[in-house]
């Protein structure tokens, strides 16, 4: 079909959704995820289009991207140093769940552990979209699960480097054993990007430099002073107001994509790379020299308007409507692929939000209101299980087609959860919000 005609099928299905949300007072993803899979059923959109893809891929970089600039980087670090308990034992018990529900099912271990691997990595880019919908996207609960997916999504990165080539050994296919050589690099490469990104955030991105060495100087002193130096010419917030801001939401978009391509380049989805960059913009860029008061935050808010509605209004929709061409209304393998289905649904659910929210609570001293809606956070599936589903049905044949239905079915209906639930629980987390707060004050 013509990229033309299904740009065009696309956009309408994004604005029916937006008002069919906001008719019913639902969240829009779910609309886009069902319209996605009914057209694609009914053969007017395809389960597959490398140009829309690729749209959709841009989407979400902007919607990360969008969500960082809105975040506090103080905020961010502090959830760091709290999640790392969410992403372990979050990404840890849906492993084990989907594993034994495999066996139970009769399929081998190396089939088990490929289920097992779809279910770990978390699709933060919907439940962020999701608590954005409901306005709780600034709130603590919300910085606590996009930092647990930054270290789950470097955690599921060494879990496909691990799980995949033992599979591929024990099934007597040529791919060898687990290579370390293999597991190093990728560490190497975690650390190497987190390095990348640090520098750039410290000096790339303040516009303030050390003017000399203090006497005596420590090493970090040092370092601070030269490597700053090198950047002095090139400041993030220079390049933001050049000719009075004219090009401010080009350049903050180049920069999404910029760092979000380093990302990749080092294993990461982009988005990662492009929430970061949102991160450390500050508003405080975004000024001009006056002293009319009211007037300093105009080009702030432009800016901000521009990128939210392209994220979250044109590209970033396009994302979860190809989601939704994913799903196949296939009768025979829904019937023998049903209990299944529901048996993993059931036992990943229940798992996900029991781990992460216990470990939010123990490891990251979050309220329980915070830690039931971490728990409902981290239901989402990345784009990581489709990589691995398609590895294993595609690629290498590992799993059959029954078993290939049940797992994309399994994640359809996790990611349809998340907005539901998020939205379910909503008043009661505010009303343990408002009531916590009143408890502090008294």
């Amino acid at each position: 079909m013509n990229i033309w005609i299904l740009s065009a099928i696309i956009l309408s299905i994004v604005v029916i959704s937006k008002l069919i949300a906001k008719k019913t007072s639902s969240v829009d993803v779910v609309w886009l995820i069902i319209f996605g899979a009914i057209f694609a059923n009914l053969g007017l959109l395809p389960s597959h289009n490398e140009t829309l893809e690729i749209i959709g891929e841009w989407g979400i970089v902007f919607i990360m991207f969008a969500l960082g600039f809105d975040e506090d980087l103080s905020h961010f670090k502090d959830g760091l140093f709290r999640s790392w308990g969410i992403a372990v034992f979050g990404a840890i018990f849906p492993f084990l769940g989907a594993y034994y529900v495999a066996i139970y099912f009769g399929y081998s271990s190396n089939e088990a552990m490929l289920w097992g691997l779809t279910m770990t990595a978390t699709a933060v880019s919907l439940t962020m979209v999701s608590l954005r919908n409901e306005n709780l996207h600034k709130t603590k609960a919300a910085t606590g699960i996009m930092t647990a997916a930054v270290v789950d999504d470097v955690l599921s990165l060494i879990g496909v480097a691990i799980v995949i080539p033992i599979v591929l050994a024990s099934s007597s296919i040529k791919g060898g054993g687990v290579d370390p050589f293999a597991i190093l690099v990728i560490l190497f490469k975690v650390v190497a990007f987190f390095t990348i990104v640090i520098i750039l955030g410290l000096f790339a991105f303040p516009g303030i430099a050390p003017k000399k060495l203090p006497q005596n100087p420590s090493l970090w002193q040092m370092a601070d002073f030269y490597v700053a130096k090198i950047f002095k010419y090139f400041q993030i917030k220079d390049l933001i107001l050049a000719y009075r801001g004219e090009f401010t939401p080009l350049i903050m978009i180049s920069i999404a994509m910029t760092l979000g391509a380093i990302a990749y380049m080092f294993g990461f989805h982009p988005a990662i790379g492009a929430y970061l960059a949102g991160l450390f913009l500050k508003k405080e860029y975004f000024i001009f020299d006056t002293k009319v008061e009211r007037r300093r935050d105009q080009h702030f808010i432009r800016s901000k308007s521009v990128v939210d509605h392209i994220a979250f209004s044109v590209f970033g929709p396009i994302f979860f409507v190809n989601l939704g061409t994913k799903i196949n209304f296939d009768i025979s393998l829904f019937k023998e692929a049903m209990p299944m289905i529901l048996t993993l649904f059931i036992v990943i659910f229940i798992f996900q939000v029991l781990s992460a929210s216990i470990s939010a609570k123990f490891t990251g001293g979050y309220s329980t209101n915070e830690s039931i809606m971490i728990g409902f956070g981290m239901l989402g599936r990345a784009e990581l299980a489709f990589v691995v589903i398609n590895l294993a049905f595609s690629e290498h044949h590992l799993i059959n087609s029954v078993q290939f239905f049940a797992l994309v079915m399994t994640i359809f209906l996790l990611n349809i959860s998340v907005p539901l639930a998020i939205k379910w629980y909503k008043p009661y987390f505010l009303k343990e919000e408002i009531s916590s707060k009143k408890a502090s004050l008294s």
